[in-house]
Order: C-alpha cells, then sequence, then structure tokens
C-alpha cells in the first residue's frame, strides 16, 4: 500500500508537476485544499487529522496553521513534514522531535524573490507609488503625492545577514547607498563584499533612513521592533518588513505611525494572519501586502519540486540535509 502525504500548502497546490513527483516516488498526495481549511487553528487540524481513517505518513505544509505539542501528541503514524517553505517558527520543533516526527525546510530557494519585494514595497513607501496610483485614478493626478522620499544615497540597516539580507544589500549597492548590518554572525568577508559595515543594534536603529529585518523569529528577535527601539529612530525613517510579523510589536508600530513618529512602513508579513481587520488600514503611511514576498513564478516551482524531493527522502529514512531540531528553535 503507497504511503499517504497529506498536503497543506496553498502554493503547492498550484504545482502539478510536484503532485507528479510525489506520485512518481511511490506516494499518494491527499490535498487539504486552502479552501477547506481556512482560519484553522491548531486544534480544527489535529481534529481533522484524527479524523482520517488511513493516516498519512507525511505531511507537506507550509505556513500558515501552527503546530506544536498539542499535535504532536496526537500525530498518530506521522513520520515526517517537509516544509513548502524555508521558515518553521509556526512548528514546535523540539515537540516534533520528542514525538519522532522527522521535519524538513527549503531553505536559500527564494531569497531573490524576498529581496526584490523588499525593495518594491522601499519604493513604494518612499516615492508614495500606491498613492500616486490612486489619485490618477480619482482624476487629482498627483495632488498630495508630490513630495516623495528620495532613496539614491540612504543608509539602510539590515537586521540579520543570511540569504535575504545579502540579496537587499547587494540590490542596495546599486542605489548607492550606506550599507549597516546588525548581525549575531560578523564576517569581515561579507562586509567587504557589499561595502557593509557592521554596527550595534542600538547604532543602526539611530542612523538608518530604511529599516529591514531579515532575520528569523526567535525568543530574542520577537518584538525586537518596539517602542524603545521606534523611539531611537529618526522621524522620517521607514520601515520595510517581510520576514515575520512577530518581528514588530504591532501596538508600538501603530502608535509611532499614527503619531508620525517614523516616516511610514511596508509590511508583508503580521502578527496575525490572515489579516482580516487592522487600524492599518486606516494609515496612509502604510503599504501592505498579504505574505507574498517568496511568491515568484519560479520560486514557487523550485520549493515546490524541493519540498517533494524532501518528502519522498523523509519517508524512506533517508537524509535531506534540510532537518530542522529542536536545537533550531533556541
Amino acid at each position: 500500500m503507497k504511503k499517504k502525504v497529506l498536503i497543506v500548502s496553498f502554493s503547492f497546490e498550484q504545482e502539478p508537476e510536484a503532485f507528479q513527483a510525489l506520485e512518481e516516488a511511490g506516494l499518494e498526495p491527499v490535498l487539504l485544499a486552502e479552501r477547506d481549511r481556512k482560519g484553522f487553528t491548531e486544534k480544527d487540524f489535529t481534529r481533522y487529522w484524527e479524523s482520517l481513517k488511513d493516516k498519512p505518513s507525511g505531511i507537506l505544509m507550509g505556513a500558515d496553521i501552527p503546530l506544536g505539542k498539542f499535535f504532536a501528541e496526537r500525530a498518530e503514524g506521522l513520520q515526517g513534514i517537509s516544509l513548502n517553505c524555508a521558515g518553521a517558527d509556526h512548528l514546535d520543533l523540539q515537540a516534533m522531535e520528542e514525538h519522532g516526527i522527522a521535519v524538513c525546510n527549503v531553505p536559500r530557494q527564494n531569497f531573490d524573490a524576498v529581496a526584490d519585494f523588499i525593495w518594491g514595497l522601499i519604493l513604494a513607501v518612499m516615492r508614495k507609488i500606491p498613492e500616486g496610483n490612486q489619485a490618477i485614478r480619482r482624476g487629482e493626478w498627483c495632488r498630495g503625492v508630490e513630495r516623495g522620499c528620495a532613496v539614491s544615497g540612504k543608509t539602510i540597516g539590515i537586521i540579520g545577514f543570511g540569504a535575504i539580507g545579502q540579496a537587499v544589500a547587494k540590490r542596495a549597492l546599486g542605489f548607492d547607498m550606506k550599507i549597516l548590518v546588525s548581525s549575531t554572525s560578523k564576517k569581515p568577508e561579507l562586509a567587504e563584499k557589499y561595502h557593509a559595515e557592521y554596527v550595534e543594534r542600538n547604532q543602526l536603529f539611530q542612523e538608518a533612513d530604511i529599516l529591514v529585518p531579515t532575520c528569523p523569529l526567535v525568543p530574542e528577535t520577537f518584538h525586537m521592533i518596539n517602542e524603545e527601539t521606534l523611539g531611537q529612530m529618526k522621524r522620517e525613517a521607514v520601515i520595510v518588513n517581510a520576514s515575520r510579523g512577530g518581528i514588530i510589536d504591532t501596538e508600538a508600530l501603530l502608535s509611532a505611525l499614527g503619531e508620525q513618529k517614523i516616516g511610514g512602513a511596508g509590511l508583508d508579513v503580521f502578527e496575525e494572519e490572515p489579516l482580516a481587520a487592522s487600524e492599518l488600514f486606516g494609515l496612509k503611511n502604510v503599504v501592505l501586502t498579504p505574505h507574498m514576498g517568496g511568491l515568484a513564478d519560479r520560486e514557487i516551482h523550485q520549493v515546490a519540486m524541493q519540498s517533494a524531493y524532501h518528502m519522498a527522502k523523509l519517508l524512506e529514512g533517508e537524509k535531506t540535509g534540510t532537518e530542522l531540531t529542536g536545537r533550531d528553535r533556541s
């Protein structure tokens, strides 16, 4: 009998070749479609799992349903989870490890797509591109958007200097920017390559015209951008976040934006997703997008194919090279 794989990823749903890759590996894909799990919590998903007569051996999933100890304790028959994404902060990796559930991700596949998108948000916020679009459609030509902020020659502050952070810096060079980096790992060769300067985080908050977190969400980075750190920033500075919503204290950001203590923000990620209602909707100095930074055509396909191959390896008891454990969360 073929081992079943439960598909819980909207982007994977769109990739027939990835389904075919699972089938060619002797696996049977079972789809829990996005429309059928909208708003699912961990308890909802666990109830769904428990209702399945033939339990899948694997789950291939994205990042929209958090799973922790509650699910792990009830995940009868589950051998492994293959993430159709890089981030794993929605999983309790320690709980999965303790219950013998292997987990792997797909790192370093869509960093160029995310970096492109970050720069799109930077330009959109600073040059008021969405407002210009709305103005011309109202027949007001450029009323209210005459004075955007120049981007070239500014100082960009990047928090975290992995693949995405480096890709953001690479693009910043074309804008003749001063590049400041705050990172737990300081590599002189990267500083030289991107003409970047490693600085302490407080200095980065104080000097950056554009603040871009590209770090994972871990206890040390949760609400790293908060009332205190926002208070250190320049009045005209902007924040662009396409990493994880929990890095920013939403209430503190709302206050800073509403009182114009900072210039603006471009947000692709949020503490609660999907974002159905928010005070952010009423602010003019914010550009909001629905967690779409990595969703470029080529990257979606590549990540889906890789996660399918990883799933097959996990269920064969083989190593993927991208295994995650409880230690990766600490």
